[in-house]
């Protein structure tokens, strides 16, 4: 009986050691003690107005409107940081969603979608250095109304990614300076759905191109350099 009643101590013990631990792993705005992040914050959402960006209760920028980016800014790093996109002035989250950014490194964080569909999604961005004299590029699929899956060709018809996700990034490619002139097509597909000019790109430099828009009539291709 004796043997009994302490192997349902232990167990009992286990039992609450877990459940603390999993809540601990579970809480909302872990904040790392030390250490902090960077964020590029993005609003790619075409039918928004101005935009607040907070992180775990901090204000990080105000007044980005759609297609406006930040440079890097310095916040904290953690696990189930809320990052909430408001209206500016408004008390009302436009969209929400908990992200981890790890102590030291660098990322990407967009407000995509409009009204209903708004969403805030979180890319972690890789800074090393392109091939010499050459550009470092990759493609993020936040348009609600182009196909889930996509092609990106350039004029030529040469593919640059194939069959890219809907809210997902693609692989880092390597693309020669200045002017790239991108066609977007339904994966597979030969009907395209717009033609864009981007501006030139920098030897040396690194950027996201990220398609946007919640109606055919409003799809754009747009670009942010991170160097």
């Amino acid at each position: 009986m004796k043997r009994t009643s302490i192997l349902k101590n232990v167990l009992a013990g286990t039992s609450l050691l877990l459940f603390a631990t999993l809540i601990t792993s579970c809480k909302k705005d872990d904040v790392d003690e030390v250490g902090s992040a960077n964020v590029i914050v993005v609003n790619a959402s075409s039918s928004s107005s101005a935009q607040t960006f907070q992180l775990a209760g901090n204000t990080v920028k105000s007044g980005l409107a759609f297609g406006q980016n930040t440079d890097y800014i310095g916040t904290n790093s953690g696990n189930n940081l809320r990052a909430v996109f408001k209206n500016d002035g408004s008390d009302t989250d436009y969209a929400s969603e908990e992200i981890d950014l790890t102590n030291g490194r660098h990322y990407s964080v967009f407000l995509a979608g409009d009204g209903q569909n708004a969403r805030v999604r979180a890319f972690e961005d890789n800074l090393e250095a392109p091939a010499s004299g050459q550009a470092k590029v990759r493609f993020v699929h936040l348009s609600d109304a182009a196909p889930d899956n996509v092609d990106i060709r350039r004029a030529s018809g040469d593919n640059l990614v194939v069959n890219l996700e809907h809210d997902k990034a693609s692989d880092w490619v390597t693309v020669a300076p200045g002017v790239l002139s991108l066609q977007v097509f339904a994966s597979g597909q030969t009907t395209n759905l717009g033609n864009f000019d981007l501006s030139a790109f920098v030897p040396d430099k690194i950027y996201t191109v990220y398609i946007a828009g919640s109606n055919a009539n409003d799809i754009s291709v747009r670009q942010i350099r991170h160097n």
